[in-house]
């Protein structure tokens, strides 16, 4: 048995060995955290995001690259980011063979479950990064806009797996009976769906049908109607037209941050549950004892501030109007990270209950006691509070929106102007010119990326 003895020489408090040496631990492994966090500090996602949003492409991919070969944690988040990157400076073909690279591998990381202890001894960003539902929809549509830009012909192919992905994860989230519910509903794949299956001048029918459930699924996108109405019809563009589609991704996207949340019945209750399930007990009557923990660390959505509201499309021909939202990426992660909140808040009490309980068993298999096993148990708790952190990890450059605008044009040479436009409707920047041919009776698509302001202008491939 060790008795903890105060002991003074010269003034100083003489410890235990056996508390000494987990002091000295403590510190070590205190000291290791803080020195990758100032080595992380030399380049951060932070950084890469002020580039991209100057337009300064170049220095967000040499950050994003050196993050991805750098620390494992970061390396998926940071890939992702990078095929945003690589789109924007008009490197379509890179841009999709990473993201399919990211989706083979995202698909073979299991799904975490709530009940998951994976991350039970220091924290979620121990585990394998994974997607939020609504990022794994996003990355398969954002391969059809690799293709459409590329012109490797495989749009469709993509488009056809996001909604598959889409019913499943839905489906998924119907019969889990204990479960989150939240919206999961991604637009911009069948509308994409709808104008290439239009442009074929003959499936008019699987046309209608996609943007009628673009209609369902964004109620407050009005041109919707008018598609269904041409689509009805049988009628593409008019004589001597094709059609331009202007995809714009407006503002900055969702981003996680770290906040400090309370317990509450419901995530208490969740938390006796996963105890249960980690520590294997059946009996019903067994409850584990939680300990009174007030609050925690989790992730919470944040969509920055961006003046920017839409963009806005001029030709010779006059305005022809300012995109409109399609898909709402920061709506949809705010409404997934609510929803799953009360598990996030129960994985992180049902963590720190777990390690409470290491600490006491280790403090009793040394024959601590008293005061000694107060200290350590102490000590512990504080090194692991402190080191513990939410994890923030997510896909940071998709926009807060993905806007479109679809228009007729006489086939033959154009020149379109875009504007950024402010909340107010005003123009907040000066417009930039882009040149582009129409072909009588197919599609055009341009991708306007303008997180702030608009930073590049992508073409589709003739």
């Amino acid at each position: 048995m060790v008795e903890l003895r105060h002991l003074r020489s010269g003034g100083r408090l003489i410890l235990p060995p056996v508390i000494r040496r987990f002091v000295a631990l403590s510190c070590a492994f205190l000291s290791i955290v803080c020195s990758i966090g100032c080595r992380s500090n030399q380049v951060s996602l932070p950084m890469a995001h002020q580039a991209f949003a100057k337009g300064d492409l170049e220095t967000a991919t040499g950050v994003l690259n050196e993050l991805a070969d750098g620390s494992q944690t970061l390396r998926y988040p940071s890939e992702l980011d990078l095929a945003v990157v690589e789109l924007a400076s008009g490197k379509a073909p890179e841009a999709e063979t990473r993201l399919r690279q990211l989706r083979e591998h995202f698909d073979a990381v299991a799904a975490v479950s709530v009940k998951d202890a994976a991350s039970m001894v220091t924290d979620d960003r121990t585990r394998d990064f994974a997607l939020a539902d609504y990022e794994d929809v996003m990355l398969r549509t954002l391969l059809a806009v690799c293709s459409l830009s590329s012109g490797s012909g495989d749009a469709t192919a993509y488009l056809l797996q996001a909604q598959s992905r889409q019913e499943e994860l839905a489906e998924r989230l119907a019969k889990a009976d204990d479960g989150p519910r939240y919206n999961l509903q991604v637009a911009l794949a069948p509308y994409l769906h709808g104008a290439i299956r239009e442009a074929s001048h003959q499936d008019y029918d699987d046309a209608e049908r996609a943007f009628r459930l673009v209609s369902q699924i964004q109620p407050g996108f009005l041109p919707a109607a008018e598609d269904i109405a041409r689509a009805s019809t049988g009628t593409h563009s008019p004589k001597g037209h094709g059609v331009v589609y202007v995809v714009s991704l407006v503002g900055e996207g969702p981003q996680r941050v770290e906040e400090v949340a309370a317990t509450t019945t419901a995530s208490l209750q969740i938390a006796s549950s996963i105890l249960k399930t980690v520590r294997n007990e059946a009996d019903d009557r067994d409850e584990p004892v939680l300990p009174n923990i007030a609050s925690v660390k989790v992730p919470t959505v944040v969509v920055p501030e961006s003046p920017i509201a839409a963009v806005g499309v001029r030709t010779a021909l006059g305005f022809l109007g300012a995109t409109q939202t399609v898909t709402d990426v920061g709506t949809l992660a705010r409404e997934q990270c609510d929803a799953e909140m009360p598990w996030t808040i129960a994985r992180a009490v049902a963590r720190r209950v777990l390690k409470e309980t290491s600490v006491a068993a280790v403090s009793d298999s040394i024959g601590l006691s008293g005061n000694a096993a107060s200290v350590l148990e102490f000590a512990a708790s504080s090194v692991w509070s402190g080191a513990e952190k939410a994890d923030t990890r997510c896909w940071s450059l998709l926009p807060r929106e993905f806007q479109v605008l679809r228009a007729a044009l006489p086939a033959g040479p154009q020149t379109l102007e875009f504007v950024p436009l402010g909340h107010g409707g005003q123009p907040i920047a000066a417009p930039i010119n882009h040149s582009l041919t129409m072909e009588n009776g197919r599609n055009h698509y341009v991708f306007v990326f303008a997180p702030g302001q608009i930073v590049s202008i992508v073409d589709s491939a003739p």
